[in-house]
């Protein structure tokens, strides 16, 4: 199965219990990895719905199935996690599955879905393949925080493998991938570093058979390059420890501490130490650095545990960054609430100055006062009462407009006899 097959797996494939998503590019030579989703019906609420699906091409197919059982194996926060199949019952758990696809039959497994940065992106350096990750001959170096940090979580990584019998044989940044991780800005400037991609791992007690992969050139241990050469030599958890040394003197500097393969093989050529190209390395870190690069084994540290208890005997420079953020979100949290406090106690302000009613007699409305004016009255003899009442008006007073129209008559009363 070459990798143009594998570009026949398009979204919305289904492929056992999960459903492709889209496809990651990279450059991994065994196999590749799909974003995929879990299918309604396999949905497990100790699983996560969105998983990172390994389907290994047509040459390798032996070693993803022995990749799966090492990562079964594992339970550190810096080694990739693996996940079962969700087959729904309780039967002893299943890792790796066989599933036909357009081109045939090939195994699969299901891992947790990590973030697309990696050391080798923070690194960007030239790579041996043509990829042009950065414009200069040199990469970017890291904080010696950062460095440190990083170091760290990959020697107690190394220290759980090597418990559990395997060796890794392919420690380099590429492989070296960082945990999403919620509420970043109030964390430590550090990321979480996860050790990835076990295709070419070993477990010691048993030899590995089969078409394995290469680890890449410049991080090879010299006893990778002399087995290469078919002396057969034993390889032992120390051949991690001096592809770590690679990898931290990286960090440090850069630069790679070996320019080629030849120069990791020849017993004589020591790399410049990690000072004369970055002063503010420590010695004690300089040290560190050029023990684990030593090309005999039984100079450099015999277990990643002790290498790591070196580490951790170097001061961890101060984190300003993650400080400042914690100032500016609590400086943010705390004016946004001085901000609700300062509302609420308006509006508790204005509610307090609001006219109560009370329950005492309510008021008569105010009437409008209309002035009429008076009546007057004519009582006639044997002739009903004519009565003249003035219209009502708004004005003050009444006024009297005398008209050119003729008065009526008026009677002239007779005294009685």
């Amino acid at each position: 199965m070459s990798s143009e097959e594998l570009n026949h797996i398009i979204p919305n494939t289904i492929v056992g219990p999960y459903r492709i998503v889209r496809g990651f590019k990279g450059r991994g030579g065994m196999a590749r990895i799909f974003e995929s989703e879990v299918r309604e019906k396999y949905r497990h609420p100790n699983l996560p719905r969105r998983l990172a699906l390994k389907i290994a091409k047509e040459d390798h197919q032996a070693a993803l199935v022995a990749e799966a059982d090492f990562l079964s194996r594992f339970d550190h926060p810096n080694v990739v996690r693996i996940f079962p199949l969700p087959l729904g019952d309780d039967r002893r758990p299943v890792y790796a599955a066989r599933e036909r696809f357009p081109f045939g039959w090939g195994w699969y497994y299901a891992m947790e879905l990590l973030s697309r940065d990696s050391l080798e992106r923070l690194l960007t350096r030239p790579t041996t393949t043509g990829l042009l990750l950065s414009p200069s001959a040199e990469g970017r170096r890291l904080s010696l925080l950062k460095t440190l940090g990083i170091a760290r979580q990959l020697t107690g990584a190394l220290e759980h493998i090597h418990e559990q019998y395997v060796i890794n044989l392919d420690i380099k940044p590429g492989n070296v991938l960082f945990r999403r991780r919620r509420f970043k800005y109030l964390r430590s400037s550090v990321p979480q570093a996860v050790l990835c991609d076990f295709g070419i791992s070993r477990d010691l007690r048993h030899p590995r058979a089969g078409i394995l992969g290469i680890a890449t050139p410049e991080y090879l241990s010299p006893e990778q390059i002399t087995e290469m050469g078919r002396r057969h030599e034993q390889l032992d958890t120390r051949s991690d420890i001096f592809s770590l040394g690679v990898t931290l003197y990286e960090m440090l500097t850069g630069t790679l501490p070996f320019a080629n393969i030849a120069m990791i093989a020849d017993p004589l050529y020591t790399p410049i130490p990690p000072r004369q190209l970055r002063p503010s390395i420590s010695p004690r870190l300089e040290e560190i650095v050029m023990r684990a690069l030593a090309k005999e084994p039984a100079c450099r540290f015999q277990t990643a545990r002790e290498m790591q208890a070196a580490l951790d005997q170097v001061p961890t420079p101060t984190d300003w960054k993650a400080g400042a953020r914690r100032v500016f979100a609590v400086t943010t949290t705390g004016l946004a609430l001085t901000g609700c406090l300062t509302a609420v106690g308006w509006g508790i302000k204005s509610l307090t100055n609001t006219p109560t009613p009370t329950s005492g007699p309510t008021p008569a409305p105010a009437i409008e006062t209309v002035t009429c004016a008076p009546t007057v009255t004519f009582t006639p003899t044997n002739t009903p009462t004519a009565a003249a009442t003035s219209q009502a008006t708004s004005t003050p007073a009444p006024t009297f407009t005398p008209t050119n129209t003729p008065r009526p008559r008026t009677p002239t009363p007779t005294p009685g006899g």
